[in-house]
């Protein structure tokens, strides 16, 4: 027997997979579908709908007293299901639930039920009329008095009034005494039941079919399969043993399948390796499937079913972060291939919606977390509350990884350079393989990989070689110092030919001038762009060129200079006595007639008071003039 809980405001409870799948499943187990309770129903209640009486402690005692039989005659009396649950959730409705889970939530509230009433059915209770009831709570309200709670004599059973939240002002039993219902129970298990109680209800809860099973279930079973054994049914333990052996082999068998399909399909494109995830899939219904089996078809309850709810749950849980993992590197691939290839050019960059769909997995991996931690009932807000206290220590721990993140998504935004892309950065070269949310990895010549944080590696100066239009060819050429001019407008002549007619050369600005001597020779500076951008490309394009320039050089009958010094062998002829005879005459005749040649001397400029006549400046002027005459030997 179980119960699903429908208040729309004490929490929710997780919808399994539909009745169909879970039929199915039940038949591996061999358990047949006659069994299965009818879904409609018909009702003498002429208020489906009424809600609990909580208005005072009286009521709210009352109500649990009698809807909870009123359920329990029900089920017992094979009813059908609607009947059973209607007074059951009134019973509910008296109980402050708000600390279970969303995990087994209803299985959770039926067992505390149960072993509220075998409590109360072994504690004396007050009469009704010492039960604070609606005259009292009224009176104290106009007293400003308020009954906050109220516990049953000689007891720790407290029934509170309810403070906040949509259940306000109304009272129900506090979560401290539904958290004890175990250990009162304990404490009360010896003591006899009162007249008129529910004997045994907790037990025989326990040892009882799920509701989708009818309750004749257990009579048409053998006798030794419905004998109690550390509380629950044979044929319960059997069934559960069996339900976790078929999902212990399905879970790997399925994911085996999925990897092989995928290893299989591997070159077939990443739309056809969805083998994985459709396994991963199936996996995380198969377990929510063999979760609602255990409670709502076998029956099983408090710690057995705490332990294969867990342990299925767990295996959801890491199904379903395997899966987020697997499709975001499936979505990348798909997408980054969808957009690759069109007209030619790549409209979407690989590596991008590679770490963006990572950034998308580590987003969805936290809301994993979160709904695993709501469903096991552990509360967000002192996490949240712990995480505010202790972000700044977090805050400095991962700067260094912030920096590298927004490094990164600074290298796809301005993209100065790409994955692929050959490249200098800093001293060094390599080739770009991949940019990850925190380093770069460059191949370098020597074929090793190079990780470089992204926040160094997008300060750095890139010179990106990949986006070169052309490539540029800018040599000297060294032609020997015997090269007559007229030999040199040939070579030039040449070898502007040559550039000019070449189909891979562009012919602006292609040029080949003299440019001056050298030490060794007479150089001449040829300076063109390649048309072209791949380096092999490049070296054979100027290899040829080089090539046809040697051979325009030899075929003008002149060479290349090398670093070489040449000595001249000859005979000294002495000094030449006619010219020198020659010579000495015409300096002589200059010197008598006055005219003998004198560098140019500087003259003073005058200073701002000086003027003409015979002033300062003037006589300035004359003495330097003697100076230079005698310097020269022109004056006596």
């Amino acid at each position: 027997m179980t119960y699903r809980e429908t208040e729309p405001c004490a929490g929710r409870v997780p919808q399994h997979p539909v009745v169909g799948a879970l039929l199915a499943f039940l038949c591996l187990l061999g358990i047949a579908c006659a069994f299965v309770a009818p879904a409609e129903a018909v009702t003498e209640d002429g208020f489906p709908l009424r809600a609990a009486d909580t208005s005072s402690p009286r009521d709210t005692l009352r109500t649990f007293l009698r809807d909870f039989a009123e359920g329990v005659a029900a089920w017992r009396s094979n009813e059908p299901l609607p009947q059973v649950r209607r007074p059951l959730h009134r019973a509910a409705e008296t109980i402050d639930f708000g600390q279970i889970g969303a995990l087994r939530r209803s299985a959770a509230m039926l067992i505390d039920m149960a072993l509220l009433r075998e409590i109360l059915d072994r504690v004396d209770l007050p009469p009704e009329a010492d039960v604070p009831g609606d005259e009292e709570v009224a009176a104290a309200r106009l007293r400003d008095d308020p009954i906050l709670r109220w516990v049953v004599p000689n007891t720790k059973i407290e029934i509170v009034l309810v403070a906040d939240g949509p259940h306000a002002g109304e009272y129900r039993f506090s979560r401290e005494t539904v958290a004890e219902l175990r250990n009162y129970y304990a404490l009360v298990r010896e003591v006899p039941y009162k007249p008129g109680a529910m004997a045994g209800i907790y037990e025989e809860v326990l040892a009882s079919p799920g509701e989708w099973l009818s309750q004749s279930f257990s009579e048409r079973l053998p006798d030794w399969a419905t004998q109690v054994v550390a509380g629950r049914a044979v044929w319960q333990w059997l069934a559960v043993a069996g339900l976790l052996a078929v999902v212990a082999v399905a879970v790997p068998l399925l994911i085996g399948l999925g990897r092989r399909w995928d290893r299989r399909h591997r070159d077939k494109g990443p739309w056809m390796r969805f083998g994985l995830p459709l396994a991963l899939l199936l996996v995380v219904g198969l377990c929510a499937a063999a979760s609602a089996v255990t409670e709502k078809g076998i029956g099983l309850l408090d710690a057995p079913l705490d332990v294969v709810v867990h342990v299925l749950l767990a295996v959801q849980i890491l199904a379903l972060c395997w899966l987020v993992l697997a499709m975001s590197g499936w979505f990348a691939d798909a997408v980054g291939r969808l957009g690759s290839q069109r007209d030619g050019r790549r409209r979407l960059d690989v590596a991008l919606t590679r770490i963006l769909f990572r950034i998308a997995s580590v987003v969805l991996l936290f809301l994993i977390g979160a709904g695993a931690a709501e469903t096991l009932g552990i509360p967000l807000a002192p996490l949240v509350a712990g995480l505010g206290v202790g972000g700044l220590a977090i805050a400095l721990a991962v700067r260094p990884t912030l920096e590298n993140v927004i490094g990164g998504l600074t290298l796809f935004a301005d993209r100065p350079v790409r994955v692929g892309d050959f490249c200098r950065y800093g001293g060094e070269v390599g080739t770009v393989e991949a940019i990850g949310l925190r380093s770069t990895r460059i191949r370098t010549l020597e074929r090793s990989v190079v990780s470089v944080p992204n926040s160094e590696f997008s300060q750095m100066q890139l010179d990106n070689f990949a986006q070169r239009d052309q490539r540029l060819i800018n040599t000297v050429l060294h032609l020997r110092y015997e090269t007559t001019p007229d030999q040199m407008r040939h070579v030039l002549a040449r070898i502007r030919e040559l550039l000019v007619a070449h189909p891979m050369v562009a012919p602006e600005p292609a040029r080949a001038r003299f440019v001056g001597y050298s030490t060794y020779g007479k150089d001449i500076a040829i300076f063109a762009y390649l048309r072209c951008q791949d380096e092999n490309d490049f070296l054979a394009i100027r290899e040829e060129i080089l090539l046809r320039i040697e051979d325009i050089v030899a075929g003008s009958g002149t060479g290349l200079a090398i670093p070489s010094q040449t000595t001249y062998l000859a005979r000294d002829a002495g000094i030449d006595a006619e010219r020198r005879a020659r010579a000495e005459k015409d300096v002589a005749a200059w010197r008598a007639e006055g005219r003998l040649p004198a560098a140019h001397v500087p003259r003073p400029a005058e200073s701002p008071g000086d003027a003409p006549g015979d002033g300062p400046g003037e006589a300035a002027d004359h003495m330097g003039r003697r100076r230079a005459g005698r310097i020269f030997g022109m004056g006596r």
